[in-house]
């Protein structure tokens, strides 16, 4: 006979269980729960190469404690991303709505065209990083407040051209036993055998031109099961 699951839920998961609407008017225009595919039987994944080839989803995750802590986060089956233990991370796609501004024939000082042929593209993003967060407005539990997740800043560098440019890649939602264990310990505060938080992802950066950039925020709910044993969404999926 299973035990009964006692789970408590953010107030705001049934609204984001749609996993976060991406703001159109967004300069860099973020969508998460990017699936790599892979086929029947086989352990290696293939991640999307742009933004419009996105096809495969996930709409929530779902973390075994000890299955992460032990192993990492499946690829798939039960084959593990490498240098994942503790960590969890989440498939990303964004893309550079300015418009194309690569221009041709661009001087150096003195106009003898030292750089004379140069596509300069002032409008092209470098992404230097993402914020993480846990924010207390989307998660309270009656009775037992909000988790203290402070607010984790992710740093990479990914260059995206204007005029439609993209990047598909990893973002980790939680990078090492200290992040894990502050959820961990929330939900075995409140003696529930599960607990869903609703994660935020925000990426920054600059263009060239030197103008700051931010995307919209895409929230993503992930269920955290500190004595489960197997179950951890994967990175990937076996393509239909």
């Amino acid at each position: 006979m299973k035990t009964p699951i006692k789970v408590l839920s953010a107030s705001a998961l049934l609204a984001m269980s749609l996993s976060g609407c991406v703001e159109q008017d967004a300069t860099l225009q973020l969508k998460g729960g990017v699936l790599a595919t892979t086929g029947e039987g086989e352990n290696a994944c293939v991640m999307p190469s742009d933004y419009d080839s996105v096809v495969v989803f996930s709409s929530s995750g779902f973390i075994a404690g000890q299955e992460l802590r032990d192993f990492g986060q499946p690829l798939v089956g039960d084959e593990y991303v490498p240098g994942t233990r503790n960590a969890f991370q989440l498939g990303v796609a964004f893309l550079n709505r300015l418009p194309d501004s690569r221009n041709v024939g661009a001087t150096g000082g003195g106009g003898s065209g030292g750089f004379e042929g140069l596509y300069l593209d002032q409008n092209a993003i470098t992404v230097t990083g993402a914020r993480v967060n846990v924010p207390a407005d989307l998660n309270k539990f009656a009775g037992f407040g909000s988790v203290d997740f402070p607010e984790a800043r992710r740093d990479f560098s990914a260059l995206v051209e204007s005029g439609g440019g993209s990047v598909v890649m990893r973002v980790p939602l939680i990078e090492g036993s200290t992040e894990l264990d502050v959820l961990n310990d929330f939900v075995l505060s409140t003696a529930a055998n599960q607990i869903t938080f609703v994660f935020t992802v925000q990426l920054v950066g600059e263009t060239l031109s030197g103008n700051e950039v931010t995307s919209n925020i895409y929230q993503y709910p992930v269920t955290i099961c500190p004595s489960c044993n197997v179950g951890t969404s994967g990175v990937c999926a076996v393509a239909e």
